[in-house]
């Protein structure tokens, strides 16, 4: 009986082993060891419920028949959680019925016990590989978003582009500027783009509400 969770962080991937049966985890671990890859066990799966709802980890793996917590129960728990955890089950009373139907609950795959290690290997090489990737990916898009932003204003259109372009043009220059544009389109902060790109931005930005 076990869980066993993938965590990717900047340098790693965390795994969590939980089992009730110290031998099958310490063969899980030993299975799903590589490098980049840091282990933790936890005998508790309830205990591993809330690792998974404060850590978010990108991999869960859990036994099917398990003591208090089913692995269906614990699959539904964990996509409620995080619907982009991947969750792998192991079970040693498979059906092709069973396999269906976790699979349609939303597990990622469904492995026979007594674990083939080499199969077992394989895929959770595949999944850890999988999170890495997401994780380079929001990396990647964080770093894009940083270049895209000016101020408080976040765009990469080519018509955001220019108005940034407008911004670092007009700053340095015009102490008066007038800023058109509907309700919402985001005057206010095209203003204060201006204020902290202008010689005057050590200084406060007031704001004044002509209408009222």
């Amino acid at each position: 009986h076990g869980i066993f969770l993938f965590g990717v962080n900047d340098q790693n991937v965390l795994l969590v082993a939980v089992d009730d049966d110290r031998t099958s985890l310490d063969l899980i671990a030993a299975t799903v060891e590589r490098s980049g890859v840091e282990i933790l066990t936890e005998t508790d799966p309830r205990k591993a419920i809330s690792l998974i709802a404060s850590r978010r980890p990108d991999i869960v793996i859990s036994d099917l028949m398990m003591p208090d917590v089913t692995g269906m129960e614990l699959l539904s728990e964990v996509l409620r959680i995080d619907s982009t955890i991947e969750v792998l089950l192991l079970t040693a009373h498979y059906s092709a019925e069973a396999a269906v139907d976790a699979i349609q609950k939303g597990a990622c795959d469904y492995i026979n016990k007594p674990v083939d290690t080499r199969r077992l290997r394989a895929r959770v090489d595949q999944l850890v590989e999988a999170a890495q990737r997401r994780h380079k990916a929001r990396r990647l898009d964080r770093e894009l978003l940083e270049e895209h932003r000016h101020g408080g204003i976040i765009g990469r259109s080519p018509q955001m582009l220019e108005v940034f372009a407008r911004i670092d043009r007009i700053a340095p220059h015009y102490r008066n500027v007038l800023v058109t544009g509907p309700t919402g389109a985001g005057k206010d902060l095209v203003a204060r783009a201006l204020h902290e790109a202008s010689p005057a931005a050590s200084g406060p930005l007031v704001v004044c509400n002509s209408a009222a």
